[in-house]
């Protein structure tokens, strides 16, 4: 029975890419990245910011410029999915490492475009489009020519790119391959067993309140047991940050994630303010879970508790049909880029130690497929992950397939839609199948869970790292102050409906997103918003709506999230469209409270 559980054998593979770290390919593709790079350099220097600048010779140099860097990308794609499914691996480090230096040399080869950019005179630039080939690359340019006033001398860019090799860049890697080395020795149904993380998580699903106790104090204990280690690391990338945004200029922490995100800080500030004053919507569910499983009060391993035993396990093969056959009821082109990711074994979901914790969607270069990696442990709850990372290679597809390298990637906030609307759709198929009462009540508790975790909680983990970074600008923050801040934030939302476990202070260490990108968690918050209003008018239109939303998806980063949420009929401006998504939710926990 073993075998067939937990995704045993479902690796990915990825020789599409090269035969192995050995391939004479990968050198080769790294050398000539560097050496067109150099001819870059040699060709278009000094002739982009020119006067005589033309509409030709943008053209080519920004089209070359994607060649270069889909080249040197190639190999380093190889090298972090390798990295990623075995962070153990020295050689596996090794050649990470050796990507991420030649990539740090190429892109300081070739800055001097970007910069050349920034100095085109504002009437030159715009006669610089008005046809379909120059136009497709404007927005590009245009972010390019924002950052003007925070960007800094060629040779300072430079130097910060050399730097972060051995800087911020090291202390994601670091952080990535010490957590993944992690395993718990645990008591699990009258045996021990030796967990890794994602099995751990799991545990926290478990009916048994003991277990869940016992699984959360051992968890989140172990990163307090390394306090010193987390607590050093938060604080370098904390301070890297900090002394950046005073070379550079920028005002705040979290101003370069707005302009990377191209969105105006009103617009976020306005969701957070709309999220922090529906926190009372998550208290209320949180008091009524504790109903709902028999206990005075929630303790903060109770979060994921099931509220019924008929938690049945769900193979990886039963998730995929349930992912595959929601995916068809909205659109069969869609299934069918979904189903190729299982048809051509681009998804790595086999649980196994050493390997990166989480889940993610690759999808780096539009001209080749994206790739997932998850641990896949037979839960509803995993079926959910799976819908998501593959709404995500769904986007990637349909964005490959209309865009360049430089328009490919939607920003953060824009980048979660089609992920969490696939959620949506696999909660719909599994609500229009399930009729009976108990299974129902498992549906949209972990619905709302989902959505509490992606909103509310994202939004407080936002806040902490806003906090966390105002004040390490200013000084080393030792553990206790970022527990503090961490249970601060974490008070906010839940009020005092829940009662948290003392070893939960850590938690924060645990946040990959802390470490590999600033103020990337409140993406989360406005994608899931989002798509509860863009599932609203799906759910009023039909299959009218699905047309648009394709070319939502196609439109990958060529324009601002403002435009297209606009062209879909939203004003994200207004707190109203937020109040929407709220709306949306307290629908589904007034059905809840029905059934309950």
């Amino acid at each position: 029975m073993e075998k067939i559980l937990k995704a045993a054998g479902v690796r990915w593979e990825i020789s599409d890419l090269y035969d192995g770290a050995g391939d004479a390919r990968m050198e080769e593709d790294l050398q000539l990245a560097v050496q067109k790079a150099e001819g870059f350099y040699a060709q278009f220097y000094g002739k982009i910011a020119a006067d005589d600048l033309e509409r030709a010779t943008l053209l080519a140099a920004i089209t070359q410029l994607e060649e270069i860097y889909g080249q040197v990308m190639r190999p380093e794609i190889y090298a972090f999915l390798a990295f990623s499914a075995n962070t153990a691996d020295d050689g596996g480090k090794a050649l990470y490492a050796k990507c991420q230096e030649l990539m740090a040399r190429v892109q300081n080869r070739v800055l001097f475009f970007e910069l050349e950019v920034q100095k085109i005179a504002p009437q030159k630039f715009v006669a610089l489009f008005g046809e379909t080939e120059s136009d497709r690359y404007r927005h590009y340019l245009e972010g390019v020519r924002l950052l003007q006033p925070f960007t800094l001398s060629e040779k300072e860019e430079q130097v910060i790119n050399k730097k972060d090799l051995a800087g911020k860049n090291a202390f994601v890697n670091f952080f990535d391959e010490y957590t993944a080395s992690f395993t718990w020795e645990m008591a699990v149904d009258g045996e021990t067993k030796i967990l890794t993380g994602e099995e751990m998580r799991n545990l926290l699903r478990r009916p048994e309140p003991e277990v869940r106790a016992s699984a959360k104090r051992a968890y989140d204990g172990r990163y307090g047991e390394n306090a010193i280690i987390f607590c050093n690391v938060f604080n370098a990338v904390v301070k890297d940050h900090a002394l950046e945004m005073e070379m550079r200029g920028y005002h705040s922490p979290i101003m370069p994630a707005h302009m990377r995100n191209r969105i105006d800080p009103e617009i976020v500030d306005t969701m957070m303010q709309v999220t922090t004053a529906h926190n009372s919507l998550a208290q209320e569910y949180y008091t009524l879970k504790a109903k709902l499983i028999n206990m005075p009060k929630l303790r903060g391993c109770d979060l994921l508790a099931p509220v019924s035993r008929k938690r049945e396990p769900v193979p990886f093969s039963e998730g995929r049909r349930l992912v595959l056959e929601a995916f068809n009821d909205f659109s069969p082109e869609l299934a069918g880029f979904a189903r190729q990711m299982f048809e051509k074994k681009w998804i790595d979901a086999e649980v196994r130690r050493h390997k990166r914790g989480g889940a993610y969607c690759h999808g780096a270069l539009p001209g080749h497929h994206p790739y997932i990696l998850m641990s896949y442990n037979d839960d509803i709850d995993q079926v959910y992950t799976l819908a998501h990372e593959l709404g995500h290679a769904v986007h990637d597809f349909y964005a490959g397939r209309k865009q360049t390298l430089f328009n490919y990637h939607p920003p953060l906030v824009a980048a979660e839609t089609a992920s969490v609307f696939a959620e949506m759709l696999l909660t719909r198929k599994l609500l229009h199948e399930v009729q009976e009462r108990e299974l129902r009540l498992v549906i949209l508790t972990g619905v709302l869970e989902d959505f509490f975790a992606t909103i509310h909680t994202q939004n407080y983990y936002t806040r902490f790292e806003w906090e966390a970074h105002r004040a390490g600008a200013k000084e080393r923050l030792s553990a206790e102050q970022l527990c503090d801040l961490w249970t601060q934030q974490r008070g906010a939302m839940y009020g005092d409906t829940v009662d948290f476990l003392p070893e939960q202070k850590w938690y924060w260490a645990a946040i990959p997103h802390f470490i590999h990108t600033r103020f990337y968690c409140y993406a989360y918050t406005f994608g899931a918003l989002l798509v509860l209003s863009l599932f609203k008018r799906y759910e009023e239109e039909g299959h009218s709506f699905v047309p648009r939303y394709v070319r939502l998806l196609e439109a990958g980063g060529s324009q601002a999230p403002e435009d297209l949420t606009r062209q879909m009929g939203f004003d994200i401006r207004q707190p109203g469209f937020w109040e929407g998504g709220f709306a949306v939710m307290e629908k589904l926990l007034h059905e809840l409270q029905a059934l309950a």
